[in-house]
C-alpha cells in the first residue's frame, strides 16, 4: 500500500474540489476521488515513518501558500497502478514557491522514507489533484466534459498531512494559520 506527505487544503478549497468530485458522482461514472481529503501529494512511497511528519516543522510555518489549480489532466493507466485505467486530475501549476517547498520535503524526510515513487522525485513530480482513477475509455471523454473548463482556481494549501495507506489514516500537521 502506498504512503505519502501531501499538502492539504483549507475548508473553501476543499470545498471547491468536492464540488467537481461530485459533478463526476451525479453523472454515474465509477472511481470519483470522494472517499478521501483533496490533496497535493508531495511524496508518495512503500512507507513514510510516523517521524516524517515531525520533521516537517520548518515547512509547515511556510504554510498557508496559494496554489493555482489549472486544467484537467489525464495520467496514463501506467499512473494509476495495478488496477489500470485512467486518472482524471487538476494539473497544479508549479510555481518556485511551490517546487522549493517539494525540494525541502523530500530533502527533510529522505531518511523517513522507503521505496519512494520515481513520479514524486524532485525532477520528476507531476503536481496534480486526484478528482477521479481508474476511469475506462469510455469514461474518459464524459468525464473531461464535466470537469473541463478554462478557469484557473487558487486554492489555499494550510497543513501538511502524513497518509498511511495500510491503515487508512492520516495525521495532520496544521500550518502557522491553522
Amino acid at each position: 500500500m502506498v504512503h505519502s506527505l501531501e499538502l492539504t487544503f483549507d475548508d473553501a478549497a476543499g470545498a471547491a474540489i468536492i464540488a467537481e468530485v461530485n459533478r463526476l458522482v451525479a453523472a454515474g461514472l465509477r472511481n470519483p476521488h470522494r472517499h478521501q481529503r483533496p490533496h497535493l501529494t508531495l511524496i508518495a512511497a512503500r512507507s513514510v515513518e510516523p517521524a516524517a511528519l515531525s520533521a516537517l516543522g520548518p515547512v509547515a510555518q511556510r504554510l498557508p501558500i496559494t496554489i493555482r489549480l489549472g486544467a484537467p489532466i489525464v495520467l496514463s493507466h501506467g499512473a494509476a497502478g495495478a488496477h489500470g485505467g485512467y486518472v482524471l486530475a487538476r494539473s497544479v501549476i508549479p510555481t518556485s514557491e511551490l517546487l522549493s517547498l517539494h525540494a525541502t520535503v523530500a530533502r527533510l524526510t529522505a531518511g523517513f522514507v522507503d521505496g519512494e515513487f520515481g513520479h514524486s522525485r524532485p525532477g520528476e513530480w507531476t503536481p496534480h489533484v486526484t478528482l477521479a482513477r481508474r476511469l475506462s475509455d469510455d469514461q474518459l471523454a464524459p468525464a473531461l466534459t464535466l470537469v473541463s473548463d478554462n478557469e484557473v482556481r487558487q486554492v489555499v494549501a494550510a497543513g501538511i498531512r502524513r497518509w498511511d495507506g495500510e491503515a487508512r489514516t492520516e495525521t495532520l500537521l496544521a500550518g502557522r494559520a491553522c
